[in-house]
């Protein structure tokens, strides 16, 4: 994480360049017009808002709770929310005086992960494995396109919380079998060095910047994919433990703040212009 700014960021969304025909055009030259400091925006968690449809409550995900990530008796699961809801309740916002929405994450999550016993689900949205889709659990594509042309009809904006920071937890390191790896630091664990000061000679010439020379994650622990994982995020390039700091679960202080895992999660390499390029390429 190359500042906590780049974890969570906000932008307002443009479904097209068209203004929705049942849009009044004062109501669109209004809303394009106003500055972010002018707006009252209303901030929600789209899963536990308004349920508008019953029928992707789990997804559409097989199996039980620990498969789908559904069960609206446990705070931890997910309770049904999703965008066909909001949509419905547009008029209830703007009537409290809002001028924008501000979701938490809608994209592709994981459904559920943690240890046995452990267990959350991805109802946050904060654990992207699909940068593209809409998570099933709120809808679809479509639906979010739906959700943004029928704000901006009633003079509103969206605003779609952005994460930069990290992916769901999918890597893991051979040396933590039970995934509870403490953060190793660059001065104990050298980018040049495997497994440690005195290990074998990797990444020669690698100073931080000049990412050509960085070849090896192995710097710290050795990263893996568990199988059947290996291509699960999306865009592809997310799947190349490379692009992850990879040195184990953050203290919340200091370097760890920095480039720990935040609470498991896979930590991407923020100073790397791959990756820095992929998430304009993302969200732009």
């Amino acid at each position: 994480m190359a500042s906590a700014a780049l974890a969570c960021m906000i932008m307002p969304v443009a479904a097209s360049a068209q203004t929705p025909s049942s849009a009044p055009a004062s109501a669109a030259a209004d809303y394009r017009a106003r500055l972010p400091q002018d707006e009252v925006i209303y901030f929600l968690l789209p899963d536990r808002f308004e349920n508008g449809d019953r029928s992707n409550d789990t997804g559409r995900i097989p199996g039980g709770r620990l498969d789908h990530g559904f069960d609206p008796t446990d705070e931890g699961f997910y309770h049904g929310g999703d965008l066909a809801g909001l949509i419905q309740r547009l008029d209830y916002i703007q009537g409290l005086g809002a001028t924008a929405v501000w979701l938490a994450p809608v994209f592709k999550n994981k459904p559920v992960q943690g240890e046995p016993g452990k267990e959350f689900s991805g109802a946050h949205g904060y654990w992207i494995t699909d940068f593209t889709s809409v998570d099933p659990h709120f809808g679809t594509n479509a639906d979010f396109k739906a959700l943004v042309d029928a704000a901006h009809a009633r003079g509103m904006k969206v605003y779609m919380d952005i994460i930069a920071n990290h992916t769901a937890d999918v890597i893991r390191y051979r040396e933590c079998p039970q995934n509870d790896c403490a953060y190793r630091s660059r001065a104990n664990y050298p980018y040049s060095r495997q497994g440690g000061v005195d290990g074998a000679a990797i990444n020669q010439g690698f100073d931080g910047s000049d990412f050509s020379r960085l070849t090896s994650p192995n710097y710290a622990y050795t990263p893996y994919i568990p199988a059947g994982e290996e291509a699960v995020k999306v865009p592809a390039w997310l799947n190349d433990p490379l692009l992850y700091h990879n040195r184990g679960d953050s203290t919340f202080a200091g370097e760890s703040s920095l480039d720990g895992d935040f609470a498991g999660l896979d930590d991407l390499f923020t100073e790397n212009p791959r990756v820095v390029q992929g998430m304009i390429d993302i969200y732009g």
